[in-house]
């Protein structure tokens, strides 16, 4: 059992705020399809996974959580007042890294064992608790969440957090490849909270001939209050043992192969060509890590990089505050949280110019943007900026005031995501979402 105050510490760690409290504590019965909902253990990585459950807990409602997790990992685990019931069954997602027949049986099986499995656990659970209202954390849970839903004669609300089809768009292949979000998508529900990333989810919708009725298209809040400019940290630099002069690149996010993180090795070795005090401090962790770090010392500059591991979301703000310039080179958006907590920080962006990254970071006024077929020039804009640090500065001004506008704070965020379960559960019906019709 948590006390009070694990849960108010755990509550705070993930929100930074405390919510407004129900009069009427709804029981809510949800689905994941992931192990962990830290992308880089406890407190580190993505911090929108775990937010979505535990607001509901800080606003007063019981949350049961249905988790597929390891053998010996079986029970109920608590974290800030959300209930995690987990049961034993394999990991959802398959390795990348394994041929591509290989990689599609394993992505069909997989699949439908959790299609298969976690309805049974579902119900079981629901027998104890008599929920109010289901929630599908993510488009894999989706359909077993809709099953449990119809059986219930319950409503379903869906929370996703992203999509990769937007990167599948215009690839034929890899579009019918991704049967887990088209099955997923195509699952009616009663309001789906859509993460807005910036990977051109609507267009996926629209593609999909989804009903926009129910679609809450929106963006992850900042804690402006933790993440505000500064100087860099002395303690910091002399623990990275970098010189005071460095010129710092930063990136923060888990190593995997989407992210993208060789671009930035690739890029920090043509900079240092002309920009030598450059360096590359790479915050993060996971299974890519061993290889940028075999690019690192392919290409030369090893001694140049630095890769501290993870780092707990609350402690984040004084290593952004430490770079110069903050990187974010995915293809398929970089309209991410890492972007916008930088920008908080008055740090200076540079981004590849996908998905709707350009809605977030406008090119010459908060942060560069580079286009994907320009991606060679990155480089030489490095080496512009490490010239200029004027307007570096000036980008970052501009920046922080901007993103905190577009992106509100945590608590405005994470009360309308309540505020929306509450009305499904209460009306028993559709709540219309805040997108009119179309793609864009």
């Amino acid at each position: 059992m948590e006390s009070r105050e694990q849960i108010r510490r755990a509550q705070h760690e993930v929100l930074g705020t405390e919510l407004a409290q129900t009069q009427q504590p709804l029981i809510i019965l949800g689905l994941v399809a992931w192990r962990s909902l830290w992308s880089m253990g406890k407190g580190a990585g993505a911090a929108a996974f775990m937010r979505s459950p535990v607001c509901l807990a800080a606003a007063g409602h019981n949350i049961h959580v249905v988790q597929p997790c390891a053998r010996g990992e079986e029970g109920v685990e608590r974290y800030g007042g959300a209930i995690f019931h987990k049961y034993r069954s394999p990991e959802i997602f398959s390795d990348p890294h394994q041929p591509l027949p290989v990689r599609l049986w394993n992505r069909v099986w997989r699949y439908v064992w959790f299609q298969l499995t976690a309805p049974g656990q579902m119900y079981k659970l629901a027998r104890e608790i008599h929920p109010d209202v289901i929630v599908a954390y993510d488009v894999m849970t989706m359909p077993s969440a809709r099953r449990v839903a119809n059986r219930l004669g319950l409503p379903l609300v869906a929370r996703v957090y992203g999509n990769t089809l937007s990167l599948a768009l215009h690839r034929r292949l890899s579009w019918y490849g991704n049967f887990m979000e088209r099955i997923g998508f195509r699952v009616p529900v009663d309001a789906m909270i859509l993460n807005n990333d910036g990977s051109s989810a609507l267009e996926v919708l629209w593609r999909l001939k989804v009903d926009f009725t129910p679609v809450h298209y929106l963006r992850n809040g900042i804690d402006g209050e933790l993440f505000t400019p500064g100087p860099r940290s002395p303690e910091l630099m002399e623990r990275l043992k970098l010189p005071p002069n460095a010129f710092v690149l930063i990136t923060v996010t888990r190593f995997h192969s989407e992210k993208r993180l060789d671009r930035t090795i690739r890029a920090l070795a043509a900079l240092r060509r002309e920009v030598p005090e450059a360096f590359a401090v790479m915050v993060g962790d996971g299974a890519e890590k061993p290889a940028i770090e075999a690019l690192a010392r392919e290409l030369g500059v090893a001694e140049a990089v630095r890769m501290p591991g993870a780092v707990k979301n609350a402690e984040l703000a004084p290593w952004y505050r430490m770079a110069d310039v903050m990187l974010s080179l995915l293809d398929r958006t970089n309209a991410a949280n890492p972007v916008y907590e930088a920008m908080a920080c008055e740090r200076c962006v540079v981004a590849l110019d996908t998905g709707t990254t350009r809605d977030v970071v406008k090119d010459g006024e908060t942060g560069v943007l580079i286009a994907p077929e320009r991606e060679a020039e990155l480089p030489r804009v490095l080496a512009e900026l490490a010239r200029d640090p004027e307007r570096r500065a000036a980008l970052g001004r501009r920046a922080r005031p901007f993103i905190l506008d577009l992106c509100g704070s945590v608590k405005q965020r994470m009360e309308r995501e309540v505020a929306i379960i509450e009305e499904v559960a209460r009306t028993r019906g559709v709540v219309p979402g805040n997108v009119v019709k179309g793609p864009r």
